[in-house]
């Protein structure tokens, strides 16, 4: 597989990837805007915009866009991130250039009518009493805003639902006057189609529409200090996260990162996984995973117990981490865990709807085009030694941050962590 990038005249970048042996196309539009540059008073703003391009064009209503999309045997949707919104579409690779019009025309002739505003705004309310009511999101977003603080990361990529009543249609186009411009958007295009296709498309129905401007990464680099916060809920399950600071995106160290990652909680073969639940069955539902901005980088514990195990739950975690902390990986579980890398990488370029998303937001964060070839050698070539040196610096339990939701306790868990610092 070729993965190839190019810069147009006005400053879009296209990226592509032509993958043999499938009949998809996946379409991206990837652009720096999030939660991660907003402030408190436009905090989801972001993620209503994404919304609203979907609520019709000059020649387009929603169902339209939909309709025509379903005709073609298409797929399209969106996704807000905290540092990024993508805009795709997945079809058909003899589809290809009338869905990229759709794109364009979404992005480009979206009316952004008062009156579907007031709509949608309806159907965000109800997408954040959804996750509110998700404990495992609200516990994960508690401790984002612990970790982060006042750091835009540490706000909810859904907003507030005060902000969220508050939008006017000159909101929207304001922000979007300034977030969206040709520096921070790439157009990601993997599948079964040639590079010069793919160039074709953009430049007919892409290149020259957005305003010049280069995106400010807003994420400051946080070392935090050990903190925790715990909300009350009368529920069945009781909810911790525990977030540790870690490499940003493309660290020289991400991968021994990586497979910290899954050998701690990534897999059923995991240490979490296997003294949590499988041997004690304090937990269903237990694993890590990693967080990695421009600037920043987390990794993350997640554990849901009931009421009663609390305490015991937490102690094992926190057991688990200060040994791989106080002894390192073996040997097997380097081996093993480079493996499951591997597989993972290897895999992951057999969706083209994947593989746009990695395309797209390597080159969003690093001006760079991912090489696929290049990543699964350097897995292969990793030294244990090395790697053991470069996860030294990781899951520093002196600066836990730990966030609870359930029933009320009386157990102090960030004692349980910090403690065996």
């Amino acid at each position: 597989m070729k993965t190839r990038m190019i810069t147009f005249e006005d400053g879009l970048r296209l990226v592509h990837a032509q993958m043999e042996g499938v009949r998809s196309v996946a379409i991206g539009v990837m652009t720096g805007a999030g939660s991660g540059n907003e402030t408190p008073e436009n905090n989801g703003i972001s993620h209503f915009i994404e919304h609203m391009y979907f609520k019709g064009t000059k020649t387009r209503s929603s169902y339209d866009i939909v309709k025509q999309i379903d005709a073609l045997g298409a797929q399209i949707n969106a996704y807000t991130a905290k540092q990024a919104t993508c805009f795709y579409t997945i079809c058909v690779d003899d589809e290809s250039e009338k869905c990229a019009e759709i794109l364009s025309d979404i992005l480009f002739d979206s009316t952004f009518d008062p009156e579907e505003m007031e709509r949608e705004k309806k159907v965000v309310l109800e997408e954040i009493s959804m996750c509110d009511d998700d404990y495992a999101d609200v516990c994960a977003d508690t401790a984002s805003k612990l970790y982060f603080g006042s750091d835009p990361l540490g706000m909810p990529i859904l907003g507030t639902r005060g902000n969220v009543k508050r939008f006017t249609r000159d909101d929207l186009l304001g922000y979007i006057g300034k977030n969206y411009n040709v520096g921070s958007t790439v157009i990601s295009i993997a599948g079964n189609i040639p590079f010069e296709k793919a160039e074709e498309i953009v430049r007919k129905y892409f290149v020259g529409r957005w305003s010049g401007g280069e995106r400010d990464w807003r994420d400051r680099p946080r070392t935090p200090e050990a903190a925790e916060e715990y909300v009350f809920k009368d529920i069945e399950q009781s909810h911790i996260t525990v977030t540790f600071g870690s490499v940003p995106y493309s660290s020289k160290n991400d991968i021994s990162v990586m497979l910290l990652n899954t050998i701690l909680g990534g897999g059923m073969s995991s240490r979490l996984f296997y003294e949590v639940r499988e041997k004690l069955g304090l937990a269903y539902s237990v694993y890590s995973y990693s967080g990695t901005y421009v600037n920043n980088g987390t990794l993350n514990v997640y554990i849901g117990t009931n009421p009663a195990s609390v305490g015991k739950a937490a102690d094992v975690a926190a057991d688990v981490i200060a040994d791989i902390k106080k002894n390192g990986l073996s040997r097997e579980e380097f081996d093993r865990g480079l493996q499951q890398l591997r597989g993972a990488y290897v895999l992951g370029q057999e969706s083209s709807g994947a593989l746009m998303r990695i395309l797209a937001k390597h080159v969003l964060f690093t001006g760079e085009t991912f090489d696929f070839a290049g990543r699964i050698d350097e897995i292969s070539r990793l030294d244990y030694a090395a790697a053991s040196e470069a996860i030294a610096n990781e899951l520093d339990l002196s600066r836990a941050c730990v966030a609870y939701v359930g029933r009320k306790t009386d157990k102090d868990l960030l004692e349980r962590f910090t403690s065996r610092a």
